[in-house]
C-alpha cells in the first residue's frame, strides 16, 4: 500500500507540472478528494466507513431529533451493531448451578442408584449366587392391605437396596427388611440378615467377665445381625452386638431416636451408650416381643451329632400351613424370637461353685434369680401374653389385636381351594409392629418410633399401674432412685415441741422501760 500511494503521489506532481497554475490546483484537489472517497470507502468486511456515515446521516434527517450531537454515539453504535456482518461465534452451553454441593450430592445420589438397581454379576461370567434374600415387593403388597406400607416407588428401592447389600456381603445366609425406626431428624431403615459361622460356645462366659454382657453370635439377642440406612441410595451401616447392660438401661429411659448413629442420648437415668447402641437395644426388645410366626411353621432345630445346633436354631418343619381360620384366632401365631429375662438376656448361666471360681453366694443368688424368673419356652403362644392383665369375661389378647382384610372368598381350583385373605396381627405393646399372613406366606414388619405404649393396654389389676417399661419415670417399672413412689401415705403428725426460747415472766423482767410503758 506504500509503493501504491508512493506511485500515485509522483504521478499526481507530474501531472500538475505539465498544467497551468489555476487547472494543476483544480486537479491536485479533485485528485486528493477521490483518494479520500476511496479511502472512506474500503470495506474490510464489516461494512466501509463512508456506508456507515450515510446511514447516519440519513437515520438523523429522517429522524430529526433535537439533540443529534449527544445521540450520535448511540446512533452509531445502534447501527454498527445491525449492520454487522463478521463470523458468528459458537454458542457455547454454560449450565448455571444456583447450589453447587446440592447439584453435587444429586449426582452422587443418580450415580449410587444405577449401583443399586445394576446386576449383581456380569453377563458375561457365571450368575453370582446370592443368599436368601426376601422378596420385598411381594411382601409389600400384603403389608399394603394391612395398611401398612412405603408406596410402589420406595419398596422397589428398598428390594434393590437388599439385593445391593446381599451383594457387598458374601457371609449373609438370609436377608429382610426389619422396618422403620423414626426419628426426630432422620429415620432409620433397619435390615435383618444372618451370618454364617455361628456356632455354639464351648465354654459360656462367667458373670462378672467382660464377654457375659453380650450373647454369642447367633444366640439370644444376637441371633441376627443388623444394618441400618437412611433411605434411598444410602449406604448401610452394620450396628454392634446387643449388650445386657444397653438393654436393661433402655427399659428405665424413654428417648426418641435422632437420626444420628453417634451422637449421645441425653437422658435420666443416663444411658451407658450413643444412639447406636440404644437403637440396638430396641431392635432387641422389639424382636423378642413382636416377631411373630404361624403356629407349627418351624420347629426346634436339634442339629447333627458331629454339628450341634444352637440354642435358638429354628427349621422349617414339614406340618402344613394353617388355614385361615386358625389364623385369625390367638392360637394359630407364636413368638418366633426368644423371649428377655429381665437381666437383658435370654438365658441364665449354667453355674457351678465348684467349676465356675465363683464365690457360693454369688451363684446361690443366680440360681434364685432363675427360679424366681424362668426362660421361656421357644414358640411360645401369644395367647398367654399379658394375662395379668386381661379384664375378667374379656375376649382376646390385651396385647395383640387380630383382624381379616380383603376378600374372604374361597375359590376351588383343580388342586386345591384358595382364598386371597390377608390376616394382620398388630401389637398394642409397641404399636407399629404388625406381622401379616396370606395363603402360605407370612412375613414381619415394624414401623414406628420404638417405643412402648400403655395406653393400648389395660393397667394392672391390683396396683393400677400402667405396663412395665411403658412409663420408665414410673417406680413402678423399675427401682429408679429418682422416681417417688407412686401412691404416697398421708404423713403422721408431728409432735408439738416447746419454744426454744420461751418468753420471760412478769415477775423475771428486769424493770426496763419497755415494762413500764406496759403497765401504764
Amino acid at each position: 500500500k506504500a509503493r501504491a500511494t508512493t506511485g500515485v503521489d509522483r504521478l499526481s506532481r507530474d501531472v500538475a507540472l505539465c498544467l497551468p497554475p489555476e487547472a494543476a490546483a483544480m486537479a491536485t484537489s479533485d485528485i486528493a478528494l477521490e483518494r479520500v472517497q476511496a479511502l472512506l470507502k474500503i470495506d474490510a468486511g464489516g461494512g466501509s466507513f463512508y456506508e456507515h456515515i450515510t446511514r447516519i446521516a440519513g437515520a438523523l434527517a429522517a429522524e430529526k431529533p433535537n439533540d443529534a450531537l449527544a445521540q450520535l454515539e448511540t446512533l452509531s453504535q445502534n447501527l454498527k451493531k445491525a449492520t454487522y456482518r463478521g463470523p458468528v461465534a459458537e454458542d457455547i452451553d454454560i449450565e448455571i448451578v444456583a447450589d453447587a454441593a446440592a447439584e453435587e450430592k444429586r449426582q452422587q445420589w443418580c450415580v449410587e442408584s444405577l449401583k443399586m438397581v445394576r446386576q449383581p454379576s456380569d453377563p458375561s461370567c457365571a450368575p453370582r449366587v446370592l443368599c436368601a434374600v426376601q422378596n420385598f415387593m411381594e411382601d409389600a403388597a400384603m403389608f399394603e392391605w394391612a395398611g401398612v406400607g412405603f408406596g410402589k416407588q420406595e419398596n422397589f428401592r428398598i428390594a434393590m437396596s437388599l439385593r445391593k447389600l446381599a451383594t457387598d456381603t458374601p457371609a449373609l445366609e438370609k436377608l429382610r427388611l426389619w422396618g422403620k425406626v423414626l426419628g426426630t431428624e432422620g429415620d432409620y431403615y433397619v435390615a435383618e440378615g444372618t451370618l454364617e459361622g455361628a456356632r455354639p460356645v464351648a465354654k459360656p462366659a462367667l458373670p462378672g467377665s467382660p464377654d457375659y454382657d453380650v450373647e454369642p453370635r447367633g444366640e439370644g439377642a444376637n441371633i441376627s445381625t443388623y444394618w441400618v440406612s437412611a433411605g434411598g441410595s444410602e449406604p448401610w451401616i452394620r450396628l454392634p452386638a446387643a449388650r445386657a447392660s444397653h438393654i436393661v438401661a433402655a427399659r428405665k429411659i424413654k428417648q426418641l431416636m435422632r437420626g444420628d448413629l453417634g451422637c449421645p442420648v441425653l437422658s435420666t437415668p443416663w444411658f451407658p451408650g450413643k444412639e447406636r447402641h440404644l437403637l440396638r437395644a430396641q431392635i432387641a426388645r422389639i424382636t423378642a416381643t413382636c416377631t411373630l410366626a404361624v403356629a407349627g411353621y418351624y420347629e426346634q432345630d436339634p442339629g447333627e451329632e458331629d454339628a450341634p445346633a444352637l440354642k435358638h436354631a429354628l427349621k422349617i418343619a414339614e406340618a402344613e400351613f394353617p388355614g385361615h381360620e386358625a389364623l385369625a384366632t390367638l392360637d394359630g401365631w407364636v413368638h418366633g424370637s426368644p423371649a428377655l429375662l429381665s437381666t437383658g438376656k435370654t438365658t441364665w448361666p449354667e453355674l457351678d461353685v465348684e467349676e465356675s471360681g465363683l464365690p457360693e453366694e454369688t451363684v446361690n443368688a443366680i440360681n434364685e434369680k432363675k427360679e424366681a424368673e424362668p426362660e421361656e419356652e421357644l414358640l411360645k403362644p401369644i395367647g398367654g401374653d399379658l394375662e395379668a392383665l386381661k379384664p375378667e369375661d374379656a375376649e382376646g389378647s390385651p396385647a395383640w389385636n387380630i383382624k381379616v382384610y380383603g376378600d374372604k372368598g374361597m375359590y376351588k381350583f383343580p388342586d386345591t381351594d384358595k382364598s386371597y385373605r390377608i390376616t394382620a396381627v398388630r401389637s398394642l405393646i409397641w404399636p407399629g409392629a404388625v406381622a401379616v399372613a396370606q395363603g402360605t406366606r407370612f412375613a414381619n414388619l415394624y414401623i414406628g418410633n420404638g417405643l412402648k405404649c400403655a395406653s393400648l393396654v389395660e393397667p394392672y389389676k391390683e396396683s393400677g399401674l400402667p405396663l412395665v417399661g411403658a412409663s420408665p419415670f414410673s417406680s413402678g417399672n423399675a427401682q429408679l432412685a429418682l422416681a417417688p413412689d407412686d401412691v404416697m401415705e398421708e404423713p403422721d403428725d408431728l409432735e408439738e415441741e416447746d419454744e426454744p426460747q420461751p418468753p420471760l415472766a412478769d415477775d423475771e423482767s428486769d424493770g426496763g422501760e419497755d415494762d413500764e410503758a406496759a403497765e401504764e
